[in-house]
């Protein structure tokens, strides 16, 4: 009897372990994120390198990352705005800004490895800080 009950366990066990390991919900390959409305630019822009951070953590296998958010927009601007995070490898990517919703990254852009997103998310800092992380592009 004791056999039985413990072939038993073991069949259960596997059959549990099958159950949480395949019911798991995947990461997508493209995680939008909108942060909602912000004063300025600066202070979404901070938020927007905390969120990418977060979201990094919470989804590593994605392979893009938008953190969007809104400000008031002036002459020159839309009022919207998106961090972006394009990975190169399983452990970094090009970080950038997108002013266009799907348009891809211009201007300013970083290759960075994601230690160097947390590093500027707990330092608060904005795109320009990720220079310091840069990693040489080949």
């Amino acid at each position: 009897m004791k056999l039985f009950g413990r072939t038993l366990q073991r069949v259960l066990m596997v059959f549990i372990g099958t159950i949480l390991c395949c019911c798991q919900p995947q990461c997508p390959t493209i995680v939008h994120v909108s942060l909602g409305n912000f004063d300025s630019i600066e202070s979404g822009a901070r938020a927007a390198v905390r969120g990418l951070s977060k979201e990094i953590h919470k989804c590593g296998q994605a392979k893009v990352y938008s953190v969007s958010w809104k400000f008031p927009a002036g002459e020159q601007e839309r009022g919207w705005l998106a961090l972006k995070y394009t990975r190169r490898d399983k452990t970094s990517g090009i970080v950038g800004y997108e002013y266009d919703p799907d348009s891809g990254t211009r201007d300013e852009t970083f290759l960075v490895d994601d230690s160097a997103v947390d590093e500027v998310a707990k330092e608060g800092g904005a795109l320009s800080d990720f220079a310091k992380y840069e990693k040489k592009k080949p």
